[in-house]
């Protein structure tokens, strides 16, 4: 009998945790690694001052009294794992520390895309470690851009940046998952500016935004190239539609309608693709181990090149066959990736200089800093081995995951977002197509039984005439 409620929690799991009969819930696991982070003893393991440690710990504290949802800690609770541990690399004293290398380390480390920077800056801001100006700088730079518009563009402008500027506020003050950025306020004015300088130049007869017409933002639009086209037209859809509402336009210049799809880059590999690169894997554990484990992780595990790159050996737990990956969930390692494991660390030993560095990938070029490879490095070796770039792999392991257990697997399976899942098919394509399954085999199942009663009358009936 299938398992349809978690044994820690009690509460029902979800389709693809009861198909991959799985016993705990998503949250439970989450909970059970931001308690094992947050424990003493890996924090004692993990960091060797008291400020840091201190700090660590205060920022679970912050994430319980902000009740930030429990996928955001894990997120990003190993990201602020790697910052302290830098700067008890580079600094003596957290007063040392500058809120011009933080703000350096959460740009290489935290992506923008993800909550983490913006309540992990808040964080920073209640320690004292950073100060709220600077996030004030940047806004007075965009505000001092703006004031160096033509006077028919800038009125606008200056709404539609305090408008944005406010939704990034409320994001903040109801704890959104995903507030809007301050980069994202950036790109926006970009995008303006650079619409403005073009009318300026190229139609000068135009003294601002209500003389525009459709065939002016066509023009316009026609200079870009095709994939930059579809975002700026959207930008400057949402952009017009805020200035009618506000009666500062006469009327929206820019038609709405769906989005061009483009076709993707890389077309997934077939199932005899598949196979033989499956069969070279397998063959190559032992004659090109470093070449073979990297080309598994996208492959078999679908993890992108950044991903791979900021492994560190502290994420390699050797005795439960699992590679803890910051943002998603863990890699747990089946008998022949973790084969391939043990060759690929025995390779890493043999190069110079392993033992000082904390990352996994590591290479002979780059013996004195301890920082991340290139992406340039895992497409070369992966390349090398079987001729295939690491973003088709990734494609190809999250098409085969989502033909075989739908596309809400890959969010939950592998942290990506329902957006990025959608490419790989549709959720209500997949339950239909599971929903035709279940009842071809209960019809299969039901015609059995009546072919077996039939069966068994005509036995009745001809034994009835024989006596």
């Amino acid at each position: 009998m299938e398992q349809s409620c978690c044994v820690v929690c009690g509460g029902d799991l979800k389709a693809w945790e009861i198909k991959c009969a799985q016993k705990t819930c998503e949250s439970c696991l989450h909970r059970r690694r931001i308690a094992f982070l947050l424990s003493d003893t890996y924090v004692d393991k993990t960091f060797f001052t008291i400020w840091a440690k201190g700090f660590f710990k205060r920022l679970g504290v912050f994430l319980q009294e902000y009740e930030i949802s429990l996928k955001s800690q894990t997120r990003m609770l190993p990201k602020a794992i790697i910052i302290f541990q830098e700067a008890e690399k580079t600094f003596r004293r957290p007063e040392e520390m500058s809120g011009e290398w933080l703000e350096t380390q959460i740009k290489l480390t935290m992506p923008s895309k993800q909550t983490a920077p913006t309540f992990f800056r808040i964080y920073l801001i209640r320690e004292q470690l950073i100060s709220p100006q600077e996030e004030e700088k940047r806004i007075e730079s965009m505000q001092a851009k703006i004031e160096l518009l033509p006077q028919g563009y800038r009125r606008l402008v200056e709404v539609y940046f305090n408008e944005r500027k406010d939704r990034r506020k409320r994001h903040i003050k109801h704890n959104a998952r995903k507030p809007l950025s301050l980069r994202a306020l950036e790109h926006d004015l970009e995008t303006l500016t650079r619409a403005i300088r073009w009318f300026r130049e190229y139609l000068p007869e135009l003294t601002g935004w209500h003389m525009i017409q459709e065939n002016h933002i066509l023009t316009y639009l026609l200079t870009l190239s095709a994939r930059e086209r579809e975002l700026v037209r959207n930008d400057l859809y949402v952009f017009f539609c805020l200035a009618h509402r506000r009666k500062l336009v006469t009327h929206v210049p820019v038609a709405k309608y769906p989005s061009r799809k483009f076709p993707p880059a890389y077309e997934p590999l077939n199932l005899e693709a598949r196979k033989a690169l499956a069969r070279l894997i397998r063959e190559s554990i032992y004659s090109h181990p470093y070449e073979a484990f990297l080309t598994v992780l996208c492959f078999y595990h679908g993890l992108s090149s950044s991903q791979v790159l900021h492994i560190r050996m502290s994420d390699v737990d050797i005795e439960k066959k699992v590679i803890h990956i910051p943002e998603r969930p863990p890699v747990y390692l089946l008998t022949e990736d973790f084969l391939l494991l043990e060759q690929f660390l025995q390779q890493r030993q043999e190069m110079p200089y392993a033992k000082q560095k904390s990352y996994l990938v590591i290479s002979n070029q780059h013996r004195l800093n301890d920082k991340p490879l290139d992406k340039s490095f895992l497409r070369c070796k992966v390349l090398s081995f079987v001729k295939y770039p690491p973003q088709l792999l990734r494609m190809t392991c999250f098409t085969a995951l989502s033909e075989q257990f739908g596309p809400q697997y890959l969010v939950e399976a592998c942290g990506i977002s329902l957006t990025h899942a959608a490419r790989y098919g549709k959720m209500e394509e997949y339950l239909l197509e599971e929903e035709v399954m279940q009842q071809r085999d209960e019809f299969l199942k039901l015609s059995r039984q009546l072919e077996q009663s039939e069966k068994q009358r005509a036995e009745r009936s001809h034994s009835k005439k024989e006596e």
